[in-house]
C-alpha cells in the first residue's frame, strides 16, 4: 500500500531496531476514531460530548440544543454544571453507556506487537484491553500511582476507565469535570514519570493526542525537556509544515502524518513486525468473524 513520503516515518523505520524495546505508547482520543459503541453510535468526540450531556441533563424539556448557545464552554465546565444538577452517578452511567464497546479496532489489535513497555491513554473506552485479549500479554489497568503488578504491561488510565467507572475519582472513576481535573494533576505527574522514566531513555510513541490538555500536556512538556536525547514521535494525519514545525521547535517530537491505521500499517510493510494473522491484509477476515469492528 502506497503512503505519502514522510521522512519522520522514514525515521522511526530506520530506528526500529534501536527504540523497540524501550517504547512508551500514548494513545489520545484520535487512537479511538472509527470506532463504535455497543449501540452503533461513533464515540463522541469532546464536543460532541458537552453538546449530548448538556442535551440530556440541562436543555429545557422538548427544546434541542443549538451548541451556539453553549458559545466557548469547555466540556468540563459544562460537566461540573450538570454534575451539580444531576449528581456524579448519572453522569458515570451515562458516559459508562456511551464509551461502551464490545470489540476492538484493528490497530488495537495490532498494538500489542509493538511490544511497549508501557503503554498511557486519556481514554476511558476499554478499546486497549479488548485488543489485547488477542495477544498474550496481560495489562494491567491502572488508575492511580500504585506499582504495577510484576509480569504484566502497565496500562496507565489517569482520566478512568468503564472496567472502574464507578470508583472514585482518582480510583479509576471517570475524570470529567474541571473539579476532576484540578484533584488529579498531582497524581498525573506521578504517573507520566513512572510511565516515560522507569524505562530508562523511553522513546515514546504519541499516537492521536494533540496536547490538548493543560494538565497532562504540560506534564508531557516538563518531562520532555528533561529527556531530550532520546527522539518522541507524535502520529497524526495533519501535513501543516507551520504544526509540524510547532511540534518540532517546541515540543522536541517529530510528527508523523499517519492515521494510527496507517502508521501500524505502514511499519509493518517496512519492518515486518506483525504476524501473518493479524496483519492488514487480514482486516477484513478479522471483521467477518467478529473479531474486529
Amino acid at each position: 500500500m502506497a503512503f505519502p513520503t514522510d521522512d519522520n516515518m522514514d525515521e522511526f523505520a530506520s530506528n526500529w531496531d534501536t527504540f523497540r524495546d524501550r517504547l512508551v505508547v500514548f494513545l489520545g482520543a484520535g487512537a479511538s476514531i472509527g470506532a463504535k459503541n455497543t449501540s452503533g453510535d461513533p464515540l463522541p468526540s469532546a464536543y460532541d460530548l458537552r453538546n449530548s450531556l448538556w442535551q440530556r441533563f440541562k436543555q429545557p424539556h422538548g427544546t434541542t440544543l443549538d451548541p451556539a448557545d453553549l458559545k466557548l464552554m469547555s466540556l468540563e465546565h459544562a460537566s461540573a454544571i450538570i454534575e451539580q444538577k444531576v449528581g456524579r452517578d448519572t453522569i458515570a452511567e451515562f458516559l459508562m453507556k456511551v464509551f461502551d464497546c464490545d470489540r476492538p479496532l484493528w490497530s488495537h489489535v495490532a498494538l500489542p506487537y509493538l511490544r511497549p513497555k508501557a503503554v498511557f491513554t486519556t481514554n476511558y473506552d476499554q478499546l486497549i484491553e479488548l485488543g489485547y485479549k488477542h495477544s498474550t500479554v496481560v495489562p494491567d489497568v491502572i488508575c492511580d500511582d500504585r506499582r504495577p503488578t510484576s509480569g504484566q504491561l502497565p496500562l496507565y488510565k489517569p482520566h478512568g476507565s468503564l472496567s472502574h467507572g464507578n470508583q472514585a475519582v482518582g480510583r479509576g472513576g471517570l475524570v470529567i469535570t474541571q473539579f476532576d481535573y484540578f484533584e488529579m494533576i498531582a497524581d498525573y505527574r506521578k504517573m507520566l514519570e513512572k510511565t516515560i522514566n522507569t524505562f530508562g531513555r523511553s522513546c515514546v510513541l504519541v499516537i492521536g493526542y494533540s496536547f490538548g490538555d493543560m494538565d497532562i500536556g504540560s506534564e508531557l512538556y516538563r518531562l520532555r525537556k528533561q529527556t531530550a536525547g532520546t527522539p518522541w514521535y507524535a502520529v497524526f494525519p495533519r501535513a501543516d509544515p507551520q504544526v509540524r514545525g510547532m511540534y518540532s521547535g517546541r515540543l522536541g517530537i517529530r510528527q508523523i502524518a499517519r492515521t494510527f491505521e496507517d502508521f501500524m500499517t505502514d511499519l509493518d510493510e517496512r519492518v515486518g513486525f506483525l504476524p501473518e494473522g493479524v496483519n492488514r491484509g487480514k482486516k477484513d477476515s478479522m471483521q467477518a468473524a467478529g473479531i474486529i469492528q
